[in-house]
């Protein structure tokens, strides 16, 4: 997994500095098709169309059932359940749901398939993102040192 480093602060506590953190940089989005197109790679008895018919499938029943107020437990790929980004109401007489309950998100327990994965991975640094903005800092400063001198000789 290639990473990228940043230096952030902590927005409530400025006083304490920045610190560098690795961000995950990934190579591409890889689209339905294209994950099945590697599981075909590795042999399979069904057809490209079953596996997009089944991921659509499992999509829709997932989203009717957790709307439904139901967990779903899909074994090694995990759990799914949802949550509610809310404003406060400040009685709960007061609270509506239409006005207070500003989002409803999806969440995910990995299963066994995705838990320790940082074992099973191999980190380097992107250095290429980096690279690139140290360039760019170094043009600007190159070109505003020639105008500087342009303005100075005139």
């Amino acid at each position: 997994m290639k990473y990228t480093l940043v230096m952030r602060g902590h927005p409530r506590y400025p006083e304490r500095g920045k610190k560098a953190y690795a961000c995950a940089q990934y190579e591409k989005t890889l689209s339905m098709q294209e994950l099945i197109d590697h599981i075909m790679l590795h042999g399979s008895c069904y057809r490209p169309g079953d596996y997009k018919a089944i991921i659509s499938t499992i999509a829709h029943t997932l989203a009717e059932k957790m709307a439904e107020g139901y967990k779903i437990d899909l074994g090694e790929l995990g759990k799914f359940y949802l949550t509610l980004d809310c404003e406060g109401a400040e009685s709960m007489k007061e609270f509506q749901p239409d006005k207070h309950i500003k989002a409803v998100r999806v969440n995910w327990n990995p299963g066994k398939e995705f838990q320790n994965l940082k074992q099973k991975m191999e980190f380097r640094e992107d250095l290429s993102r980096r690279l690139q903005k140290e360039t760019l800092q170094i043009d600007r400063e190159w070109q505003h040192n020639k105008y500087s001198r342009e303005s100075a000789d005139k």
